[in-house]
């Protein structure tokens, strides 16, 4: 379900683009540098596997308030005219008690550095709506903690390339202090990671002509599954938090 709607969302935005002369003539000619640290706080919920040792996690929001590890984020997109490039940090610290899946019900604990590196280009579509295009390098550092009888920690790592694309839908530039936006991204389609998601929502008010504060919620989705058995590394979750920040404009 969440695949479709994300696969709708960036069909949706060949279908709103208009003629070109109006796009371009909501353009600009000069280079416009917007800068926007973050700070995300993110649960997750998935599968994950390290040696062959799966356990499931499940952090709920209310989780994230009373177990919180917080995440950098930083993004920077230069524009120029109908074009544009841009590029995202994210690096996260993830942790939630897990139970191994089946009847069994071991229980344990899992920690995961998690780093997601983007960079692409976007296209103006109209005045609300550009396409994105482009990779991300995803890196995992994962360690696993089992309980029982048999106390054991796992450690593992892995770095891998997705290709991507998406939709980025904004209110238009001008007339109020308060915008948003809505960025839908799909990738991976198996070249990287099975398949991966991407869904974040912001809404904004201008502190000033070049600044202004920043709120949202972030949802990433990663399917990335390599080896079988005891070499089996997994990681199939999703990762969403609250996130805020600043944005600059330059």
């Amino acid at each position: 379900m969440r695949k479709t709607l994300l696969l709708a969302l960036v069909s949706f935005s060949f279908l709103v683009a208009p003629s070109s002369a109006r796009a371009q003539g909501a353009a600009s000619d000069s280079w416009k540098i917007t800068v926007a640290p973050y700070v995300f706080g993110s649960g997750m919920t998935g599968t994950t596997a390290i040696a062959g040792q799966e356990l499931d996690v499940d952090m709920s929001f209310g989780d994230i308030l009373s177990n919180l590890q917080f995440g950098a984020m930083g993004l920077v997109v230069a524009r120029k005219g109908n074009w544009g490039i841009g590029g995202d940090a994210i690096w996260m610290s993830l942790g939630a008690n897990a139970t191994a899946p089946g009847p069994v019900g071991v229980t344990g604990s899992v920690d995961f550095n998690e780093g997601a590196f983007s960079f692409y280009g976007l296209r103006r579509l109209n005045p609300i709506a550009d396409l994105t295009f482009g990779g991300r390098i995803d890196t995992l550092q994962g360690t696993l903690r089992i309980n029982g009888l048999n106390q054991r920690t796992i450690d593992g790592s892995k770095t891998w390339f997705d290709p991507v694309v998406g939709v980025m839908l904004h209110t238009p530039a001008g007339g109020s202090r308060w915008h948003a936006q809505v960025l839908a991204e799909i990738g991976g389609f198996g070249v990287g990671s099975t398949f991966t998601w991407q869904l974040f929502p912001t809404v904004g008010v201008d502190l000033s002509k070049r600044s202004s504060l920043e709120f949202g919620y972030r949802l990433l989705d990663i399917d990335y599954s390599s080896g079988e058995g005891l070499t089996l590394f997994k990681y199939d979750v999703l990762a969403h938090g609250p996130v805020v920040g600043f944005a600059f404009k330059f």
